[in-house]
């Protein structure tokens, strides 16, 4: 943000920006693999939910264990997979993830609304863009994440319309924040606390219409309801059920790699998300973030009332990385089920940067920090293009340079389409049998064009295999069954390794 370019030059840079963004979007939302949720418990979650809608029987929604998990946009992917008459599986997951991709570019663009919103300049909201879309596994996982990441999405899209509602205080954006808020409730219950961070912004008003906010509350309380099918059966049980299992997820006591040790997902160490945010988020933006905090406290004390949507941030940032904590709640797979703070922790960072420059009182201070801070999202999105489309993978130097034998990798199993896809382009038999370390390399088929899928055969038996793939999920060692043949790293780490058996 230097002082020398007019806020113009920001306002036209942000719509090559969003064009850009876009065209990339359209280019690449190919290349991304099947992650272990999309054909599995999503889709259900989906399908069982549409069904009641159409048919009114509950007992297929009553037995199914996702009926707990919210569905709200589940139902929109399969609703949109029967309207246009998908039956092929891999057509099916591409428009998944070009959905789930096109839902964060509108996020995006409700992001730099935000952060216009906030920082008066469209040099700041622009950064917020930058930075959202410079977020490796963000980026990633807004293809083919339908929980975490549409959450991270509608949870951008509430706080605008939040603070639209606060400073308007009409009934028509009652209604509209209102649905935002119950959207993101039926996708994950914790989004419940942005209602609450919107009673606060409310209470801390001047001037506050009650009938607006009582309208607000009930449209909530409505829309919750309304995008949430099996509540429509008993919506006090069903929901307090659903309170209960997002505090203790029952995951059949899986492990996940943390700090070199497996641990038990229902039991891990209370600092598990704080190091994962950290070692997984670019330096740059938790020295930002660091900074955005301290400004934060410091101006309260002068002007308590100026530093509101910093307080919203802190909130929505703070307490449910505190609650799962406190709860000892379960989560697994770095911190995806918390990705919904992300944007915060880039609003109070963008806060950081904004307040810095206006510390610093030497045009070449000012320098350093801009040049220092474009540099570093540069390298961002450097790290992006050469390691697509594994960004997922991404790890800053936080995580030391053993992050294999450490941390979880590809958890999601995406990098096993880039395996298959080379054993066909290089293997020119008519039949090649696959086998491989975990089950997600068989949903990798689904994303085979038909042509090639016909010469896979999966197999579960490796000594009748031709190639064994690997992505390394609770198994940090090197395997040593066969002949290497084609392996994906990033980083220092290799991700997935393809051995020939035959």
């Amino acid at each position: 943000m230097l002082p020398v370019i007019k806020d113009i030059f920001f306002k036209r840079a942000a719509i090559v920006f969003f064009i850009g963004l876009f065209a990339v979007g359209c280019f690449v939302f190919s290349d991304y693999g099947v992650s272990c949720d999309e054909l599995g418990f999503s889709r259900l979650n989906g399908e069982v939910n549409y069904n009641f809608i159409k048919t009114g029987d509950s007992k297929e929604l009553l037995s199914c264990d996702e009926k707990y998990h919210g569905p709200a946009f589940e139902i929109i992917l399969f609703g949109a997979e029967k309207f246009l008459n998908i039956t092929d599986t891999r057509i099916f997951l591409l428009m998944r993830h070009g959905l789930n991709f096109l839902v964060f570019f509108i996020a995006v663009l409700f992001f730099y609304l935000l952060g216009l919103k906030f920082f008066k300049k469209h040099s700041a909201a622009l950064l917020c863009a930058v930075m959202l879309t410079a977020s490796p596994r963000i980026f990633a996982e807004s293809f083919y994440n339908s929980k975490d990441l549409v959450m991270l999405s509608f949870c951008i899209i509430a706080s605008y319309t939040a603070f639209v509602f606060i400073e308007r205080q009409t009934i028509g954006w009652a209604f509209i924040h209102a649905a935002c808020c119950g959207f993101i409730v039926d996708i994950r219950i914790m989004g419940l606390l942005l209602p609450i961070a919107t009673l606060y912004l409310f209470a801390m008003q001047k001037q506050r219409k009650i009938v607006p906010l009582l309208m607000y509350l009930s449209y909530t309380i409505f829309f919750i309801i309304a995008f949430w099918p099996v509540l429509w059966l008993n919506p006090i049980h069903y929901f307090s059920e659903a309170l209960k299992q997002m505090s203790h997820f029952p995951v059949y006591m899986m492990t996940s790699l943390y700090l070199g040790k497996m641990e038990y997902c229902q039991n891990l160490p209370w600092h598990y998300l704080p190091v994962w945010i950290s070692i997984t988020t670019p330096f740059c933006y938790l020295v930002l973030f660091l900074a955005g905090l301290f400004f934060a406290v410091k101006n309260s004390f002068v002007n308590f009332a100026g530093t509101l949507p910093m307080q919203f941030c802190l909130f929505m940032f703070a307490s449910p990385v505190l609650a799962v904590i406190i709860l000892n709640a379960t989560v697994y797979d770095s911190y995806r089920h918390m990705f919904f703070i992300y944007p915060y922790l880039l609003l109070i960072a963008v806060y950081g940067f904004t307040q810095l420059i206006l510390a610093v009182k030497k045009n070449w201070a000012v320098k350093i920090i801009s040049y220092s801070t474009i540099v570093s999202i540069l390298f961002v999105f450097i790290f992006m293009i050469a390691n697509h489309p594994f960004q997922n993978v991404y790890f800053n130097f936080l995580a030391g340079k053993n992050t294999r034998q450490n941390f979880e990798l590809d958890y999601w199993g995406l990098s096993y389409k880039q395996g298959l896809e080379y054993i066909l382009a290089a293997d020119k038999s008519e039949h090649i049998k696959i086998a491989a370390d975990n089950g997600e390399c068989f949903l990798n088929f689904n994303i085979i064009p038909d042509k090639d899928l016909k010469r896979l055969v999966w197999t579960t038996d490796p000594k009748s295999a031709d190639y064994y793939l690997m992505n390394f999920r609770w198994h940090a060692a090197d395997y040593n069954l066969g002949t290497p043949f084609f392996q994906i790293k990033v980083g220092n780490a290799k991700i997935m390794e393809v051995q020939k058996l035959k």
